[in-house]
């Protein structure tokens, strides 16, 4: 059985639809988008929901909470997505990290996220051995340190994922450079393109290694050795897209383990997986206004 470790932050989610742009020292009208206040969040939880989705039991998120009533939740909303808990370290003072992610009516998401204590975490012993113990290991954003940890624990024989995200912080130039000289797939956003550049381009010419950038509405562009493919998107409006973008990484992934190589399949698999969440979360945004 393939077995999958995600590591980066947790989150619980906050998630509003603004009137208008925030401007400073003004009063914005918002709504929330469901019923709870917060919401199952985080990039390694949607990443593991996906490749759970898709038929992988193994996939397990490595991240820090804390022993609270968000922790609880956080818990019991993996459980009820039938992910692994094995690698939720509850060892955080204080609260579970959360995030507040406002969206305009144009679509720009102005993100807020309290990482709690968490910023500086490391992997716990049971972390580690879920890391020494995976056939792939994926790399969202998260602590730098509890990264470097990850990274300096894998054997040539296992798999990276490393999910971009332009935050300095989690990604700092010297982790950025090793990242993108030992994965074997990354995926970034266009507008990322300027924050892996300079990574990429000190890599190792490697032929088997995947670049996937992502072009919103465009769709995807593959490039794996000699092969350069735009795959064209599978487009649904939603007013919340929170957690599209790992949710493709997922199930792409899910696809990539299944049929190793297709990278096109791979990325088709990915768009199918977070259409399909999309989808489910719009109809369940409809009940809950015909309630």
């Amino acid at each position: 059985m393939t077995k999958i470790a995600i590591t980066g932050y947790a989150s619980l989610d906050h998630v509003i639809q603004m009137e208008a742009p925030p401007r400073p020292n003004e009063t914005v009208i918002a709504a929330r988008t469901t019923t709870h206040l917060l919401r199952l969040g985080g990039s390694p939880s949607y990443v593991a929901m996906a490749v759970v989705r898709a038929g992988i039991a193994d996939a397990v998120p490595i991240t820090w909470i804390a022993a609270d009533e968000g922790g609880d939740r956080f818990i019991a909303a993996l459980h009820e997505a039938k992910v692994p808990v094995d690698g939720i370290a509850r060892s955080l003072p204080g609260h579970t990290p959360i995030c507040i992610l406002a969206y305009d009516p144009a679509g720009a998401c102005y993100c807020i996220y309290d990482p709690a204590a968490s910023r500086t975490a490391t992997l716990t012993p049971v972390q580690a051995d879920i890391v020494a113990q995976a056939d792939w290991v994926c790399i969202t954003v998260g602590p730098a340190s509890a990264t470097r940890d990850a990274l300096s624990r894998m054997q040539p024989g296992q798999k990276l994922v490393w999910a971009v995200k332009a935050d300095g912080d989690a990604f700092p130039s010297e982790l950025r450079v090793a990242l993108a000289a030992r994965a074997d797939l990354i995926v970034h956003s266009k507008g990322e393109r300027p924050f892996v550049a300079d990574a990429l381009d000190a890599a190792p010419a490697r032929a088997d290694r995947i670049v996937i950038e992502t072009r919103g509405a465009e769709g995807a562009h593959v490039a794996h050795g000699d092969r350069s493919e735009l795959v064209p998107a599978k487009n649904l409006a939603a007013s919340d897209p929170t957690g599209a973008g790992d949710t493709f990484i997922g199930g792409l992934l899910a696809k990539l383990i299944a049929r190793p190589g297709d990278a096109v399949a791979a990325v088709r698999a990915g768009q199918e997986a977070a259409h399909a969440m999309l989808f489910e979360r719009i109809e369940h945004e409809k009940k809950r206004k015909q309630l």
